[in-house]
């Protein structure tokens, strides 16, 4: 008689394939999926009764922040808890490695202003016994983790690295530091990088911010820049560059096309950041379609990350860089030091034209989907300023006759600051708009940027999102074509041959659940006080997987974690020291 470590029995199994459900046992050995069939007759340790529910593949989420959370939180939530078995770190350029002891506090700095990763909990919870990107690496791998990680080397950090951060934001590397760069993304990879992550938006272009409100090194180096220290990629043939070079109306993708140019039949995989769906602008979809596809046409190895899901920004001042940091107005709040800066600054009169006026001419690009559509959801205690709650900016303005810079920027002055708005859907409301891009072969769902930003949102959900409001609530796509795209199709896009599906040989990375015990509160984020020091966060309140499992073993039931910690370090990229050390003897 066969013998498993686990067997999920009756289950309806969505492979992740595309292919039709189909009724089957999972019977699961060392990790693995061993075999799917009827195994009524083997034995096994733990036996998973599935009846009356899906078998489906783990999502795998390819844009997130988690790089300090894992280390207080090994199961990256709210990632962990909605379906997510593999996240991929250091996005857009941004992480904690490599870093000189010297400016590791300039790199928490840089964290905090970019990512929204407060450097109290960032002194918290990194142990800063490392300076190299593999001396981290070793760290993570030796980390508890409830789900499977992956991280880029951010080229933010390898430019400071080399360079020094003045230098790094004012000119080009010399041919020398050029070369050393070449050299540590190669020792970075050999010790399981995924590739390299870089936001290059410009000086204009991009709401992430230094600690002093300028831009980034990434954002102010040049195309030709950026190419050559890509090329170190290219030379080597393997793995995966994450380029945010666009978004709507920002930016410049001639970037990419120049990157793919580069990159064409070197088996270098171009994320490009970033395509999203809007109700101001819905030929966008099309728009981007067609040029994802005459890039596609040309032989470039690309894909396009997506943002579609319901999430929406919950923010006060300190946080309106989230989603309008290209505004210079925005940025002058980002740079201020203390909360008394920020005040003083809200309520002078010459800022305060100086804001309405520039928004005046840039408009509802910004802001998600503009400032008349903000919500105002708390004022703090003042009586006087209780009837403006649960109303718009916009209507605020209109019943006032006033701008609605001018009113936002009074609320938040006469409240001490306690002004805090909730942003429109970010995405568009349209499900059609969603399924059209997230179902293109060539996208891949993003969006999340779990671990950042948690004051203002948590959309790790974002996978269960899907399920319900495409399957479940508008069934404008099956079951079957929701999880391939948001597991097999990208785990191929991130180079994964063995993760993304149910089938015999990957690993299982499972999910068994009942649709109609999904849940997902598109109303509200909730409020938890579960980061270093009981500081709070945002995250959606979304959930209702009756099992999670990771590698094989469970590590969640009914939203609850069970302390099993099977996440592992996953490389795509070969040890090319090692195989010439081996070859030396």
């Amino acid at each position: 008689m066969a013998t498993f470590d686990t067997i999920i029995s009756g289950g309806r199994i969505i492979d992740g394939t595309g292919s039709p459900a189909f009724f089957a046992d999972v019977g699961i050995t060392d990790g693995r999926i061993a075999t799917i069939g009827e195994l009524s007759h083997a034995s096994a340790e733990t036996v998973i009764d599935a009846t009356g529910k899906v078998v489906a593949p783990g999502f795998v989420n390819q844009h997130s922040h988690y790089d300090v959370a894992l280390f207080w939180d090994p199961y990256c939530s709210n990632a962990g808890e909605n379906g997510v078995t593999t996240v991929v770190n250091a996005n857009c350029g941004f992480g904690v490695a490599p870093v000189r002891e010297r400016d590791m506090e300039r790199a928490m700095l840089m964290l905090e202003t970019t990512e929204q990763i407060p450097v109290a909990h960032q002194r918290a919870a990194l142990p800063w016994d490392w300076e190299s990107f593999p001396e981290y690496l070793e760290r993570v791998r030796a980390l508890p983790k409830g789900v499977n990680i992956m991280t880029y080397l951010p080229l933010n950090l390898l430019m400071v690295y080399v360079m020094g951060i003045e230098a790094a934001k004012t000119r080009a590397p010399t041919p020398p530091e050029l070369a050393e760069m070449h050299r540590l993304i190669n020792e970075a990879m050999d010790a399981g990088a995924i590739g390299i992550s870089m936001s290059c938006m410009g000086a204009e272009g991009n709401s992430h911010l230094d600690c002093d409100g300028s831009p980034m090194p990434t954002d102010t180096a040049s195309h030709e820049t950026v190419l050559d220290i890509c090329r170190a990629l290219v030379e080597r043939g393997e793995g995966v560059i994450q380029l945010l070079s666009h978004l709507v109306i920002y930016g410049d993708r001639g970037l990419t096309e120049r990157l793919l140019e580069l990159a064409k039949g070197s088996g270098v995989t171009v994320i490009h950041n970033a395509f999203m769906t809007s109700d101001l602008m819905p030929g966008k979809v099309e728009e981007d379609l067609a040029w994802l596809d005459s890039m596609r046409a040309k032989g470039f190895d690309i894909v396009a990350n997506v943002l579609v899901s319901r999430g929406w920004i919950e923010a006060g001042m300190r946080q309106l860089d989230v989603s309008c940091g290209m505004l210079s107005a925005v940025r002058r709040i980002a740079a201020c030091k203390t909360e008394e800066e920020v005040l003083q600054l809200v309520s002078d009169p010459d800022y305060i034209r100086a804001f309405s006026e520039e928004y005046a001419t840039k408009g509802a690009t910004n802001g998600a989907n503009g400032l008349e559509g903000q919500i105002v959801i708390n004022v703090g205690e003042d009586p006087d300023l209780q009837p403006f709650l649960d109303r718009t900016l916009g209507e605020i303005a209109t019943a006032e006759g006033r701008d609605v810079v001018e009113v936002m920027l009074d609320l938040a002055a006469r409240s001490k600051l306690a002004l805090q708005i909730r942003s429109p859907q970010i995405s568009s409301t349209d499900p059609a708009q969603a399924a059209r891009l997230f179902g293109h072969y060539a996208t891949v769902i993003g969006g999340s940027d779990g671990g950042a930003h948690t004051k203002s949102f948590g959309m790790g959900h974002a996978p269960t999102d899907m399920l319900l409001w495409l399957a479940h609530d508008t069934g404008l796509m099956t079951l079957e074509e929701l999880h391939f795209h948001l597991g097999l199709k990208v785990a191929r896009a991130l180079q994964i041959m063995d993760r993304g599906a149910v089938l015999p040989g990957f690993w299982a990375d499972l999910l068994v659940y009942d649709l109609d015990e999904l849940y997902f509160d598109t109303q509200r984020y909730e409020i938890v006080h579960d980061m270093p020091g009981g500081d709070w966060r945002r995250k959606g309140k979304a959930g209702g997987y009756a099992y999670i499992l990771v590698n094989g073993v469970v590590t969640h039931e009914r939203d609850t974690p069970t302390g099993a910690t099977p996440g592992r370090l996953l490389r795509i990229t070969s040890d090319r020291g090692e195989a010439l050390a081996e070859a030396a003897e």
